[in-house]
């Protein structure tokens, strides 16, 4: 199991939630998420990890320099399009074993990036950058509004976990407040509604 797996399934299990992996046969049917989440003997969930891992980019080019050659350039900022991935793939997997949306799905990131952060998501979420004096500027709407632009809405809710930083601060979480399943992830992952701050 990797690691974003086994952070997905502790975190649940911290929750009383039951994570089940998909059988070996199943997943050779076809596309399926990591878990389907249980509450007692009852299906509840279905849950995705992914694994938001450090761009080793620059790492590879210096591996391959020469003594004293300079390595780098310009690129655009590849986090972007990495979140957006994620989600377009969890989307087709929930999809694939959700397809009416029957039950909630849960899309957890173990981030081990120290460059990528969850605002990152939200910018790619809602295509907006955030800045202090709230000030908000939609500079990020190719991401939001592109190939995602309906598929994240089929994610209930997003959770983020930083793996360098100390509980309780490593895991956030991101709730769609018009998702039909708002309520009932709520109360699944013991999250008072009244706690969440609202994203313009």
């Amino acid at each position: 199991m990797e690691t974003a797996e086994l952070c997905a399934e502790n975190y649940l299990k911290q929750h009383s939630l039951l994570p089940q992996r998909f059988s070996k046969e199943e997943q050779r049917e076809g596309k399926t998420p990591d878990f389907r989440v249980f509450k007692q003997s009852d299906l509840v969930a279905y849950c995705e990890a992914k694994h938001v891992q450090r761009d080793e980019w620059l790492d590879e080019k210096l591996k391959k320099a020469e003594p004293l050659e300079l390595v780098g350039g310009m690129r655009p900022d590849p986090i972007f399009n990495r979140l957006t991935a994620h989600i377009h793939t969890a989307a087709k997997q929930f999809a694939a074993v959700n397809p009416n949306r029957e039950y909630p799905n849960i899309l957890f990131f173990q981030n081990s990036d120290k460059a990528c952060k969850m605002a990152d998501l939200l910018a790619v979420l809602k295509g907006n950058f955030y800045a202090e004096g709230g000030i908000v500027e939609p500079i990020y709407k190719a991401f939001s509004e592109g190939r995602i632009k309906d598929e994240k809405l089929t994610i209930d809710v997003y959770l983020w976990l930083d793996d360098w930083k100390a509980a309780p601060q490593k895991t956030k979480s991101y709730y769609w407040e018009d998702s039909q399943h708002y309520k009932r992830v709520c109360e699944l992952l013991q999250s008072d509604p009244k706690n969440h701050r609202h994203v313009p």
